[in-house]
């Protein structure tokens, strides 16, 4: 899995240079409110910037379990009790990828002729972010189990010894 830390570590930085790029048009957007200059594209680019930052966030959340959960119940579990508890969410999860990302795709095409009113491209690039999360998300979605049942036959190994 030293590909998967690979590509954790360059979609960290995407994030991070996308959420980088949100905070300085919402700065280049209340300072316009003060000059008179007034930039009209900030609004929409900021929307659009947020929506990408967390299509790329999400599935770093899915493979560090950082998603908020109600996990009172489930550590009175016991570890492989929890872990296959863990992989069918995976699976759920995985599954509406997959439709979220028939879905979306036909969203993209549907959005190649109309345009973003401020900034002028395409309307696909926009609905673009709901195949590029679903695909990211089923990846991490198998990831996932996989590292869950490694960990597990790790962790056996090691009693063993």
């Amino acid at each position: 899995m030293n590909v998967m830390r690979k590509i954790d570590k360059i979609l960290g930085i995407i994030a991070m240079l996308l959420f980088a790029a949100l905070l300085l048009v919402v700065i280049i957007q209340i300072l316009s409110r003060y000059f008179p200059y007034d930039f009209i594209w900030t609004e929409e680019l900021s929307r659009y910037l947020f929506v990408y930052s967390i299509v790329i966030a999400a599935p770093l959340a899915l493979r560090k379990q950082e998603f908020i959960k109600v996990d009172m119940l489930i550590e009175f579990l016991p570890k492989h009790v929890r872990r296959i508890y863990e992989s069918v969410i995976a699976v759920l999860i995985l599954l509406f990828s997959v439709v979220l990302f028939i879905y979306g795709f036909n969203l993209v095409t549907l959005g190649i002729d109309f345009y973003a009113p401020t900034l002028g491209f395409s309307m696909a690039y926009t609905y673009a972010a709901i195949p590029l999360l679903a695909v990211l998300l089923i990846v991490y979605s198998v990831v996932y189990i996989i590292d869950q049942f490694s960990i597990e036959s790790q962790e056996s190994e090691e009693e063993q010894l």
